[in-house]
């Protein structure tokens, strides 16, 4: 009889707690839009699971729009998903890659932060930043290129981001598994 394994255990909530402040303080701190606040939420998918990496991501996205309401305007759901969405989908490529925590390979680390940047934020929050600001121009040109230069300032953006949180990743995941093992 396979034992059936807690998703949110207390331990994994103190964890997850730890990292959702983390990740608000490092998006409060942020430079223009150069920010690493999303490591900590692909550090929560990708040592506890996808699904404790959406609920990270979607709560510090939450918790740091109370407290570091957006220039751009009102609350959108939309960057919840995305956020969230930063979280799980790192977390559901190493499980479809069949690597384990702590023992990651480091190519397979880059190819689920790759998978989740590219997705979340290359091609969703370019789109809906553009939808949101540009929503009269839907199916026009001007959306389109709008949208499209929004995507390889993104793409150029996470160049850079991804290689780092790969390598920040490898480098801190030995050690740290040593404490910070949520399964046990």
């Amino acid at each position: 009889m396979h034992k059936k394994r807690k998703v949110f255990t207390t331990k994994t909530l103190t964890y997850s707690a730890m990292l959702v402040a983390l990740s608000v303080a490092i998006n409060s701190l942020r430079i223009g839009n150069i920010s690493f606040g999303g490591f900590p939420i692909i550090f929560s998918g990708l040592t506890m699971g996808p699904i404790v990496g959406f609920v990270v991501g979607g709560v510090a996205d939450v918790i740091g729009f109370i407290i570091r309401p957006s220039a751009s305007g009102g609350f959108n759901p939309l960057f919840i998903l995305t956020s969230a969405l930063t979280g799980l989908i790192p977390g559901l490529v190493i499980i479809l890659l069949k690597d384990k925590y702590p023992n990651y390979k480091p190519w397979k680390i880059f190819i689920a932060i790759a998978t989740g940047q590219l997705i979340t934020t290359i091609l969703m929050v370019p789109l809906f930043i553009t939808y949101l600001r540009q929503s009269n121009l839907l199916g026009t040109s001007a959306f389109w290129t709008s949208y499209y230069a929004r995507v390889t300032l993104a793409f150029s953006r996470q160049a850079l981001n991804v290689p780092i949180y790969a390598v920040l990743f490898s480098s801190i995941i030995k050690p740290l598994s040593k404490t910070f093992n949520p399964d046990k």
